[in-house]
Parts: C-alpha cells; sequence; structure tokens
C-alpha cells in the first residue's frame, strides 16, 4: 500500500530507467564481443603464418638427417616430409583461430536474439522505447 504523501509514479520511472539501463548494456557487451571476432580470426592467421614462417625458417637452420631414418627415407624425403607437416600445422592453426573467431560471433549473435526476445516482451517498456533499444545494434 502507498503512503498517503508518495505516489508510486517515481519509483516505476526508475524502474523503467534502470531496466533500460540493464538492455542497453547487455547489447554493449553483445557488440563488444562480436568485435572481437574479427580479432580472433586476424590473430589465427597471423600465428598460422608465423608457425610456417618459423618452421620453414628453422628447417633451414635446424633439420639435420635422422641417422635411423636413413634406410627409409633420404635427407631431402625427411626434409619435404618435416616441410609438408610444417604447412599443414599452420594451415591448422589458422583454421582454429578461424572457428574460434566464428564461435564468438555465434555467440555474440545469440546474446543479441535473447536480449531482443527480452525487451520486446519486457511490460516494463513502452513501444518507443523497445525500437529504441533494439536499434542499439
Amino acid at each position: 500500500m502507498a503512503t498517503p504523501g508518495r505516489s508510486p509514479e517515481p519509483q516505476i520511472s526508475s524502474q523503467v530507467e534502470n531496466v533500460v539501463a540493464r538492455y542497453q548494456n547487455g547489447y554493449r557487451v553483445a557488440r563488444t564481443i562480436n568485435g572481437l571476432s574479427p580479432i580472433c580470426k586476424l590473430v589465427g592467421f597471423l600465428a598460422g603464418i608465423c608457425s610456417i614462417f618459423f618452421g620453414v625458417m628453422g628447417s633451414e637452420l635446424l633439420m639435420r638427417p635422422n641417422p635411423s631414418m636413413t634406410s627409409v627415407a633420404n635427407y631431402g624425403s625427411q626434409h619435404n616430409a618435416y616441410l609438408i607437416s610444417v604447412i599443414f600445422f599452420g594451415a591448422f592453426v589458422a583454421f582454429v583461430g578461424w572457428v574460434s573467431g566464428v564461435l564468438v560471433t555465434g555467440y555474440s549473435q545469440h546474446l543479441k536474439a535473447a536480449l531482443d526476445a527480452a525487451v520486446n516482451t519486457s511490460p516494463f517498456l513502452s513501444e518507443a522505447q523497445r525500437a529504441e533499444l533494439t536499434n542499439l545494434r
């Protein structure tokens, strides 16, 4: 029951402001997470390129014939197998970076969809407030 000297409107207004601020913060987090996606992809690509580059450079400096493998493969074959494995490893590292970027994008889109559903079903918001919040993307 409300007290005689106070009206419930300021409390409702502050509740609406709190709800709007919560949704705005949620959309801000979703945009930030979505911004991490290209960074993950770029870092993965650069790590793959560096793996290949340093692997090839290391093969020229550190690769020595394996005496236990001379009956199976000569030095050239060992070197080629090493180079191929370095290239596949670098491609794998780049692929993992790309997949992590896609997963981060998917998570941010899922968060935005959940926020859209929450905003559109919130009893505290007017249609104008809903439209303003969902256009923050």
